[in-house]
């Protein structure tokens, strides 16, 4: 998990006895712009497909998504470019709330960017911030600084005035997003308090999780009422521009993971934090051209700004902290 470069792994002398050479500034960069590339893709193709298209089942891009990222895992292990740890029922027992809490995680996620405009999304997305400072103080008494604690005011204070003047105010939209946020805040602190033995290896984690949602969204596919019909009645699978961005939003959840471990393993988690909320910058504003639901106010569009200046300065203090 640690090494710099994915290749497959050997255990010859010569390969322990060299010492790694640092990461160019040229690969830093790249690999930072090659997250912030795939985030975005990922968000915009979801939008796509689920507002533009009008594609009905959150479900199913869900299970594709899944399966796309465990299939790309297990296939990456198998090459001998990451190493996955064997699985047990203990293993599997310990990490299933941390598995629940990624499903709904990103069933609410995909629910939410279906009902919401991507400005307001990505807007109402931040109080998963002052969630998890709530979650880790009262789980693992960790206490934030005060120009985090600031940064996490103006976002907040951003989204409340944005969603006063939200003239495409979607009740469904704003009621999962609460949720996404709280789920998104517990897998952050479940996550610190995970086994050591999985804490080694992200990619088992992230493997597991995949597997197990998988397997948990296939089951409520079957069990939800008209879900099956829904998708097979829907008008556009002849339609191959749409087919194309589906396939492109199945594919980038894989392309998406395997951006962070690289962005985080040639810079830090604290350059992927900071990079994620550069890159939700861009997201609000473009994000106000793609889907055709963001309804422009003066009021909401000040809201947007104000959070994005609380985004910049936590983006700036999580980085020097």
């Amino acid at each position: 998990m640690d090494n710099e470069k994915l290749l497959p792994l050997h255990h010859g002398d010569d390969i322990s006895e060299a010492k790694p050479q640092p990461p160019s500034q040229s690969k830093k960069v790249g690999t930072a712009l090659f997250y912030a590339t795939s985030s975005l893709g990922v968000i915009f193709a979801n939008k796509i497909v689920l507002s533009t298209y009008q594609f009905p089942s959150v479900l199913l891009l869900a299970l594709l998504q899944f399966t796309s990222t465990t299939l790309a895992l297990k296939v990456a292990s198998m090459l001998g470019f990451i190493d996955l740890l064997p699985i047990s029922v203990k293993g599997v027992k310990s990490i299933l709330p941390l598995s629940t809490c990624y499903l709904l995680n990103i069933l609410t996620g995909l629910s939410a960017t279906q009902n919401l405009s991507l400005p307001m999304m990505v807007l109402l997305r931040r109080a998963s911030i002052l969630m998890t400072m709530l979650l880790e103080k009262w789980m693992l008494n960790s206490q934030p600084s005060k120009t985090v604690q600031v940064s996490v005011g103006l976002m907040l204070g951003g989204a409340l005035v944005a969603a006063l003047g939200d003239l495409s105010f979607n009740l469904l939209g704003y009621i999962v997003i609460f949720f996404n946020d709280l789920f998104t805040a517990l897998n952050g602190v479940i996550l610190k308090r995970t086994s050591e033995e999985y804490k080694k290896s992200k990619m088992t984690v992230l493997y597991l999780n995949s597997l197990l949602s998988a397997t948990g969204v296939s089951i409520i596919i079957l069990l939800v009422p008209g879900e099956v019909e829904r998708v097979q009645n829907f008008a556009l699978w002849s339609n191959s521009s749409f087919v194309s961005f589906l396939v492109f939003a199945s594919l980038m959840g894989s392309v998406l993971n395997l951006a962070i471990f690289l962005c985080t393993s040639t810079n830090s988690a604290l350059t992927t934090t900071v990079v994620g909320c550069l890159k939700n910058v861009l997201t609000s504003y473009i994000g106000m051209f793609i889907g055709g639901d963001y309804i422009f106010s003066w009021l909401s569009f000040i809201g947007i700004n104000i959070s994005i200046a609380g985004s910049l300065v936590y983006a700036r203090s999580t980085f020097k902290g």
